[in-house]
This record gives C-alpha cells, structure tokens and sequence, in this order.
C-alpha cells in the first residue's frame, strides 16, 4: 500500500518565529579572549539597555570613538595660576586625544561612575574612568572589580590578612577579600574625566 507523505504538523517557517534581533540588525558570531568575556558581555548589555533608553545619558562609550582623531595644540609652557599670559607663542605640536588616553584600545574600555566612594581619590560621581584590562591590577593600583556582581570601583590594597578594596572617602566601608584570586578585576583605571 503507497500512503502519500503528510505535512508535518509543526516546525517549519512561521511568520515571527526565531530568534529576535537583540540589536536591532544582524549579528555576527566573533571569538573573545576568555580574560575578556565579563568586558564584552558587559559592554553588550549596556548597549542594549542604552538602545532601549535612547533618552537616558551615561553607561559605557565606544572606545573607537576615542581612537578617532582628535588633535588639539599642546602647549609647551604650564599655566600659571596667577597673572595671565597668552599661549599663543608656546604652541608645539598637536595631541591626538584618544591616543593621549588610550594605551591599547582592544583592551580598554570607558565607565561612567555612580556615587562618591572614591571622592578623596578625586573620582566624583558622574565622571568616566578609563580602564584598561591590559594593565597588572597591583598593590595600590584603582581597579574596577567585580563583588558579588555588582560593580565597584576601589583601591587595591594589600594587608597582612590579604586583600582589600578600599573606598577613598570615609562615608563608605572598605570591602575585604581574602584571596586575590577571588576577586573579578575587570581592570585597572589609567584616566577620569571628568567635566568642570
């Protein structure tokens, strides 16, 4: 007996069906430095929730935008704070801004800061730090880590019972770790900017 095929009942093309474009055009799958997937990813994320809050200021900026250049003269004299002097007679060359703020753009990246924890380390709410995961996260060094998924930006320090990430103003706590190898460094901040 020869029975005609059926039509399968489920799968196949459906209007609406697949996977959603999460950012609005297609993607394309890239390898990433396993040191580097917490970067992108959370890079990715804010572009995200920025694309769905287009009105709202802040978060994470392309690094290419900073690479782009921007040259401006750069002065061969300080300026004083006292009598004024014109500049103009001084010019020696240009600056290439996001070479002058960037080592290494494939392993930096820009945060906006949140809060005052690090006041008395001149990082002020609002202003952006620079971070660079190409950098040694060492003793003393202002890092950007990772506690228990929240985000924090503190001083390394090193004490006789471990580590310490420890906040630059006296309203916060300083947050213990025991071993170094507990703590999810994203990097380490080279520049804040911040605006006057």
């Amino acid at each position: 007996m020869h029975t005609e095929p059926t039509k399968p009942r489920h799968g196949g093309t459906r209007q609406g069906a697949g996977r959603k474009a999460a950012y609005g055009e297609p993607t394309k799958t890239v390898r990433v430095p396993q040191s580097l997937v917490p970067v992108v990813v959370g890079y990715l994320d804010e572009v995200k929730r920025t694309a769905q809050a287009p009105n709202e200021t802040g978060g994470l900026k392309p690094i290419a935008s900073m690479r782009a250049a921007t040259s401006v003269p750069a002065l061969g004299r300080r300026v004083r704070a006292g009598k004024p002097t014109s500049g103009d007679d001084y010019q020696e060359d240009a600056v290439d801004l996001g070479k002058h703020l960037v080592r290494d753009p494939s392993s930096t990246f820009v945060m906006k800061v949140a809060g005052w924890s690090m006041r008395d380390a001149g990082i002020a709410d609002g202003d952006e730090l620079v971070v660079d995961r190409g950098v040694a996260p060492e003793d003393g060094r202002i890092v950007v880590a990772d506690v228990d998924g929240e985000l924090t930006v503190k001083r390394l320090k090193r004490t006789t019972t471990g580590w310490l990430l420890q906040a630059a103003n006296p309203d916060f706590a300083d947050i213990p770790v025991g071993d170094k190898s507990e703590l999810n460094i994203w990097g380490v901040v080279t520049r804040v900017i911040h605006a006057v």
